[in-house]
């Protein structure tokens, strides 16, 4: 089980899309899974959805000492935890996006119509 923890975000004050679309929205500090992370990027995408990096590292070596998140699931929490902390400090640019709650209700619900319609057809 992955446990992702913000420390700090700062937002972008007027985020504008980089060459290929993206948008950076926040640069956030966070603990995952025992690592502790400085600069991560909370990110919307060209395509509208949202997504983080990792901490950008430079300079002549910079390829060898990269970080990468490699686990989907993990990205996925590191997403909805930066997504709340960012709602929480009135960051908008994100809000047609649902957090994790919403989407678990939404599915909630869409389990019980399903029920509903075959005990319907059922009696």
């Amino acid at each position: 089980m992955h446990e992702v923890s913000i420390t700090g975000l700062n937002r972008v004050s007027q985020p504008k899309p980089n060459k290929g679309g993206n948008t950076i929205l926040a640069f956030f500090d966070c603990q995952a899974n025992g690592l502790a992370l400085a600069g991560c990027a909370f990110v919307r995408t060209a395509r509208q959805g949202l997504t983080v990096w990792p901490p950008k590292l430079e300079g002549t070596d910079a390829a060898r000492r990269s970080v990468g998140i490699t686990d989907e699931h993990l990205r996925k929490l590191m997403v909805r935890q930066a997504q709340e902390v960012y709602r929480a400090l009135g960051g908008t640019d994100g809000e047609w996006i649902k957090t994790w709650d919403e989407e678990k209700s939404d599915q909630a619900d869409e389990g019980n119509g399903l029920r509903r319609f075959l005990s319907n057809g059922a009696e």
